[in-house]
């Protein structure tokens, strides 16, 4: 009886999951479309739903780990870390249990930070606790005289959240 209760709470999650994503993402690419000057860069994303290492990367074949940071909730932090692009993973450890949008930027010192997008032009990805988001192709976003992406989560709620990253 519980076992099918469960599955049934799943199915629902499942099921409000992606209505929400259906009416919501187009919605919150309108609103990162730049109204802040923010340049966007595209990569290929992929939203993994389950815990462990079940997409490997593209080039040398494993996961560089790079730390666990807070999330922001502005632009210009200083909890980034430093990608040499290719392929690039987070996770979100802790935050709010009903979900949050979460968007993957890159540090600009002298102007608006960096959007990452994916190929549709989506920035915002509603993600749970233990949900990891994989780029795919992020080399557009390095600059600079260290030629590294400086890369942060923003994410859409008051507060913090605390993801992981990977390179």
């Amino acid at each position: 009886m519980k076992n099918s209760h469960e599955m049934k709470v799943k199915r629902r999650r499942t099921l409000f999951l992606a209505l929400t994503l259906a009416l919501a993402i187009p919605f919150s690419t309108a609103s990162a479309s730049g109204k802040d000057g923010a340049e966007k860069t595209a990569a290929s994303v992929s939203v993994v739903r389950a815990n462990g290492d079940v997409v490997t990367p593209m080039g040398a074949g494993e996961w560089d780990y790079l730390g666990q940071r807070s999330t922001s909730s502005s632009e210009n932090p200083s909890n980034y870390v430093h990608s040499g692009g290719g392929d690039f993973k987070y996770k979100v450890v802790s935050g709010p249990s009903g979900g949050a949008w979460y968007q993957l930027r890159e540090y600009d010192p002298n102007n608006a930070d960096d959007i990452i997008t994916d190929p549709n032009g989506y920035s915002y990805f509603y993600l749970y606790t233990g949900d990891t988001l994989i780029y795919r192709g992020i080399s557009g976003a390095i600059d600079g005289d260290n030629k590294k992406a400086e890369l942060y989560v923003k994410e859409s709620f008051s507060g913090s959240a605390q993801v992981q990253y990977w390179d």
